[in-house]
């Protein structure tokens, strides 16, 4: 069973969590937890930032050597998405690389549903 590097972006924020393969947390942070406020959360650079202060931590607290294999799950389309992405194939993810086995996308579509609201008229 892998552990999981869970990573959910929205338009406001980004949030990584890593689980042990039950699903427990091992760590989790978002880009407040780094010190971005307000607009800046949802920016590139925060979610950079936290995936490279995440990796650290990792490091960090030696949870390198138990996790034998990762599994990635992203969720959302915020602008971290993609920051995350590159984080882990950069300098800052050398070391949890390797252990990647399985990238997975597990956003939520809608299918249906409630109506969406209308759309504002300015003007």
């Amino acid at each position: 069973e892998p552990h999981h590097f869970h990573i959910y972006t929205t338009k406001h924020n980004t949030h990584i969590c890593l689980t042990r393969p039950n699903r427990e947390p091992i760590l989790s942070f978002s880009s407040g937890n780094i010190g971005f406020r307000k607009a800046q959360r949802g920016s590139y650079d925060a979610g950079f930032q936290l995936t490279a202060y995440v990796m650290k931590m990792i490091q960090d607290r030696g949870l390198l050597s138990p996790i034998g294999t990762l599994e990635v799950v992203i969720r959302g389309f915020g602008k971290g998405r993609e920051a995350v992405v590159k984080a882990l194939l950069g300098n800052e993810g050398r070391l949890l690389r390797g252990k990647v086995v399985k990238i997975s996308d597990a956003t939520r579509l809608k299918f249906g549903g409630t109506r969406s609201p209308n759309p504002r008229r300015l003007g």
